[in-house]
């Protein structure tokens, strides 16, 4: 594991070096192939009727498409660097997406951002550090450390703190605190603003209907989703599992906390689904 965290920076040290390379190639190659459809993009001479004729070429003559490359080029090349930098950090959340392990998960950000801090930040090292960092909150939620995960956000955040993935985060660590306290008015205020992102989630939803004991409301929205991702297919389980407890739908309830312990790992909610079922 900390090979591969070494890895994932150590790639990311000579990331402006790349980035200018590849700038230079796709540049190159946007130019080509814009000459294809406008012919010589430099002044050159052509015979026209036996006659010599001077040609500005279309860097000349059309010079906005000299611009327009040199944009699409930026944008290109600054998708592809942060394309390197996701990849890599989707075999990391399929740690806990696929596998459920949320300790595992926990223990590879960790691991992550404290490596990122030993760091005098060369190319794009320091990306790897603030794109981590809304993850590593994501795993203190999933292993229910909120108050480490709000001094965290408090005290060390990198970055600006105004921005759209902070707010997320933010909205996110403040929903889970909500919920845990058991504060219903609080959670719904805080879901009221968070906008579609949240307001859309069928587990959020839920969340915000049994804490103020609206439960078959919570079952009905529950039972007509399903989760791709196994992650939050077994939250969604365990949902409806403690909803169909309090309904008194024992066995439904029952056959629910039986798959959240079945494909729980090492996820929180796999310790309260045994305590349903008396294990």
């Amino acid at each position: 594991m900390e090979e591969q965290i070494k890895k994932i920076y150590e790639k990311q040290k000579n990331g402006r070096i790349r980035m200018i390379r590849n700038v230079l190639l796709i540049y190159v190659a946007l130019i080509c192939i814009v000459s294809i459809f406008k012919g010589n993009p430099f002044p050159h001479q052509e015979t026209v009727l036996f006659f010599n004729v001077k040609q500005s070429g279309w860097i000349t003559t059309d010079s906005y498409l000299l611009w327009g490359c040199a944009v699409l080029d930026l944008i290109v090349v600054m998708l592809i660097e942060i394309c390197n930098i996701l990849r890599e950090f989707s075999k990391i959340d399929r740690v806990l997406s696929q596998e459920c392990d949320a300790e595992k998960y926990l223990e590879m950000l960790e691991g992550m951002i404290k490596y990122g801090k030993s760091l005098d930040y060369k190319g794009f090292q320091k990306n790897v550090v603030l794109m981590a960092q809304p993850k590593y909150i994501v795993a203190l939620i999933a292993n229910g450390e909120l108050q480490k995960a709000e001094e965290y956000t408090k005290n060390e955040w990198k970055g600006k703190q105004e921005g759209r993935s902070w707010q997320q985060v933010m909205t996110n660590l403040e929903l889970a605190k909500k919920y845990q306290e058991k504060d219903g008015a609080g959670y719904s205020d805080t879901l009221e603003k968070a906008g579609n992102v949240f307001q859309n989630n069928p587990l959020f939803m839920a969340k915000k209907f049994m804490l103020k004991e609206e439960d078959e409301a919570a079952i009905r929205l529950l039972e007509d989703d399903t989760e791709k991702l196994p992650y939050y297919e077994v939250t969604r389980r365990l949902l409806l599992g403690v909803c169909y407890y309090r309904v008194g739908k024992e066995q439904q309830g029952k056959e629910c906390m039986e798959y959240v312990i079945a494909h729980g790992n090492t996820l929180d909610c796999k310790k309260e689904a045994k305590k349903y079922i008396g294990m």
